[in-house]
């Protein structure tokens, strides 16, 4: 270990490795998520690599600053607890963001060794440091937390509200959570697809945050179980983050035809019945034996690529407006969708779906 540590050039001698994947035929068949963990001794020797810029891009491309030459660091030495309360000072949830953040756009993008040596593997040594500590019975540590006498109504589950309240609670301000699902998480939870993001990840994020003192109120929607001015009157402040449960239209004729799915109405679907939560046999988006175009390039669509595959789909064909290079999702995404079976068209642009 101590001449590993010594070796300034460890990014020449040991390349970039991303952690191995899953077998293609378990992949395109079953809701679990695609990449095997990291192994103590390989996540230490990727960290190794990171070269200590004196000016790290990679931290200031991140949108949370995450402090990520210092982590990586530590990781190097092995010292996974210390690695986790310095990663939980700028990240609320940095287990979720080391799965599904698009990296190569951001942290390792910007990584000195991107051109030509291969990034340090940023985002998935920070889902490793998480996962490895919560398993070693880490927890925040509240001891010097000074309890105020103040209490804060948060509207809304997700990523915005779930930030919200880390802060609050850390700074001895009460957060109750209310949310009309009956899990955590917003779109992280009922989005995202488990192969990206499997669901006991937010359920252990939920226990954690309970031990810290944030109390969640579920299946509960304001304006209908518990009114606005009842919130106004009882706490001190409410926030309000009930995410953008909204989608982009094409504008051309045939959106509104039959077989014609939004891509997050199809991707709540397929999850609420993974998970249980299904309300309505009728509300299952089913594309099992179908022939299945998905319009436009972004991470979205390749969820609804990659859930069509699972689902049965007969053929799964993705369409993009302009080519590969200029598609908005990460290149991860469409390497795995590729791998998985969805065939690509580029440079279409859509002007109308026609039914029969």
């Amino acid at each position: 270990m101590a001449e590993r540590l010594n070796n300034h050039f460890q990014f020449l001698d040991v390349s970039r490795q991303d952690p191995a994947k899953k077998e293609i035929g378990v992949r395109r068949s079953q809701y679990v998520e695609i990449y095997n963990p990291f192994q103590p001794e390989q996540s230490a020797s990727q960290a190794h690599r990171c070269l200590e810029c004196g000016n790290p891009y990679c931290e200031w491309k991140c949108p949370v600053h995450n402090f990520i030459p210092n982590w990586l660091k530590l990781i190097s030495e092995g010292n996974i607890l210390e690695a986790a309360e310095l990663s939980h000072q700028t990240n609320t949830l940095p287990e979720v963001c080391g799965r599904v953040c698009p990296q190569d756009r951001l942290c390792e993008g910007a990584c000195t060794l991107n051109d030509g040596f291969g990034a340090v593997t940023i985002g998935s040594v920070e889902k490793y440091i998480t996962d490895t500590a919560l398993a070693m019975g880490w927890r925040p540590d509240m001891s010097s937390v000074i309890a105020t006498d103040k209490k804060v109504a948060i509207i809304g589950a997700g990523p915005a509200g779930l930030g919200c309240a880390d802060v609050l609670v850390r700074n001895g301000v009460k957060p109750v959570v209310f949310d009309r699902n009956p899990e955590i998480g917003g779109l992280l939870t009922f989005g995202i697809p488990e192969f990206k993001l499997e669901k006991p990840v937010i359920q252990l994020r939920r226990e954690v945050f309970e031990g810290m003192g944030i109390e969640f109120r579920l299946n509960t929607e304001i304006g209908k179980d518990i009114g606005m001015d009842d919130l106004l009157k009882e706490y001190d402040a409410v926030f309000m983050g009930m995410g953008t449960y909204t989608y982009m239209k094409g504008g051309f004729p045939g959106e509104d035809l039959e077989g014609v799915h939004e891509a997050l109405t199809y991707l709540v679907s397929n999850v609420n019945r993974n998970m249980g939560f299904e309300k309505d046999p009728a509300d299952f988006i089913d594309m099992s034996g179908k022939k299945v175009v998905v319009l436009g390039g972004g991470d979205t669509a390749m969820d609804c690529n990659r859930t069509s595959i699972r689902q049965g789909a007969e053929q799964v064909t993705c369409a993009y407006r302009r080519d590969e290079a200029n598609m908005p999702g990460s290149r991860r995404e469409v390497t795995n969708a590729r791998e998985e079976g969805v065939e690509f068209l580029f440079n279409r642009q859509p002007i109308a779906i026609i039914g029969d």
